[in-house]
């Protein structure tokens, strides 16, 4: 059997469960998370990264506006419309 449930639908469900119930489940999704979505830079590429991103500051280049953020987050993350 498949069900769909909402995130939503799923928060009422946990709500009865104890402090510390929640605070094990939290702790459990967290570890998932992070095996789901390894890093994906190395401490020396996001040094370059941010060397670059200061650099273009420094140099008066605005970057994105924050409309352009927003619409990109939402192109990737849907479900934070």
């Amino acid at each position: 059997m498949n069900a769909t449930v909402s995130l939503e639908g799923i928060l009422q469900m946990l709500r009865p469960l104890s402090a510390d119930n929640k605070r094990w489940l939290g702790e459990r999704l967290i570890e998932e998370s992070r095996e789901d979505a390894p890093c994906q830079y190395t401490v020396e590429e996001m040094r370059q990264r941010l060397q670059q991103v200061e650099t273009r500051i420094l140099q008066g280049d605005p970057g994105l506006s924050n409309e352009r953020v927003e619409e990109e987050l939402l192109e990737e993350m849907p479900w934070l419309k």
